[in-house]
């Protein structure tokens, strides 16, 4: 990850962790950093900076928040064309 994108993390991780200190909510926090336009790779990352927890645990708080809905069924897509592209082999 370049320097520039690490401090834009570092940055909205600054903005999001009042948001996460209070009731300590992933959809509350993630309802955060979508309305301000943080999303994807970005979204996860700063929600383990934010939260302190492992990749796969941001990654799961990521994609089980109700506003991040599109982004599970566009990675479940995936998946399964994955998945129907290594029984092809």
């Amino acid at each position: 990850m370049d320097a520039e994108r690490e401090a834009r993390i570092a940055e909205v991780a600054v903005r999001a962790r009042p948001v996460w200190a209070e009731p300590r909510d992933s959809g509350v926090l993630q309802e955060f950093l979508k309305e301000i336009g943080c999303d994807g790779v970005d979204a996860v990352m700063v929600t383990r900076q934010v939260v302190g927890c492992s990749l796969g645990e941001a990654q799961e708080m990521f994609l089980t928040a109700p506003c991040r809905a599109a982004e599970l069924a566009a990675h479940d897509a995936f998946m399964e064309a994955l998945e129907r592209s290594q029984g092809d082999a």
